[in-house]
């Protein structure tokens, strides 16, 4: 690693409080890369003098730019189905047994809101209001928690929901959509590294964590769903990104139970 590369990975990581070392530095290099290009910049030093000033609040752009997440509601239809036919009945017809009627989930890496609205409407689809729906959603970004507490969204991005689901769970509102207050209050935004804290909480049923791990190194990935084994219930599921794999060691404490899907049952 350059030492005008690392230099600027310390001053961002050490003034924004997020730890970009965690990242792969190729995915660091391509996206700091693609910031310096909008600013007309090819060298890291003279990128460096100007993160060094700060004048523009480049830091925190550059944060955006490393940590952007692009999505929608239900993005990848299918696993959201999986959720809504396999997973959600196993998990009341356990609860049953025990009489519970609390269901718990956490949507790691959350973005502007899409993914934790997104599983509070297949869990009121399936379950229905009688069910204590608790759902933490967690990022590092406090731009992409603002506008997910705030729930407006763009007609495009809830282009994979129906015209019953929209009207059931959104107001229209100017040229977008606002999420209802019924749907807002099952969700808890909090801003969380998954990279240097803990489990956000423990005792849940399901954790989310897509397109999201694609982003770390190895040693940090088995940090990060260690922390998920630790925070799910005994038979609770891991739904990562399609792309993504578990790290290695964890063949013991996950079984595959949809290896398309990418979801995963703690043993």
């Amino acid at each position: 690693m350059d030492l005008a590369f690392k230099s600027l990975i310390d001053l961002v990581s050490r003034e924004s409080g997020i730890d970009l070392t965690k990242y792969r530095e190729g995915y660091l290099r391509r996206r700091i890369e693609l910031r310096m290009r909008m600013l007309g910049l090819r060298d890291y030093g003279e990128y460096l003098k100007i993160l060094r000033n700060d004048g523009d609040g480049e830091i925190q752009k550059l944060v955006n730019t490393i940590t952007i997440n692009v999505t929608e509601f239900m993005r990848d239809k299918t696993p959201f189905e999986f959720l809504m036919k396999n997973i959600l009945p196993e998990i009341a017809s356990r609860k049953k047994r025990v009489k519970s009627n609390i269901v718990r989930f956490w949507s790691a890496g959350c973005s502007c809101g899409e993914e934790p609205y997104s599983i509070a409407i297949c869990a009121l689809e399936v379950l229905g209001e009688k069910w204590l729906i608790s759902i933490y959603a967690t990022d590092i970004d406090d731009t992409c928690l603002e506008m997910a507490r705030g729930g407006f969204y763009r007609p495009v991005q809830l282009k994979n929901l129906s015209k019953m689901l929209i009207n059931k769970y959104f107001d229209k509102e100017g040229d977008g959509y606002r999420v209802k207050n019924f749907l807002k209050k099952h969700i808890r935004f909090k801003k969380h590294d998954l990279t240097t804290e803990g489990p956000v909480s423990k005792y849940l049923d399901v954790v989310f964590c897509r397109n999201v791990m694609i982003y770390f190194s190895e040693q940090q990935k088995a940090k990060v769903v260690n922390d998920f084994y630790n925070a799910l219930v005994e038979g609770g599921y891991l739904i990562i990104g399609k792309s993504e794999t578990l790290p290695a060691g964890f063949k013991d404490k996950f079984e595959c139970v949809n290896l398309r899907e990418k979801i995963y049952k703690k043993i």
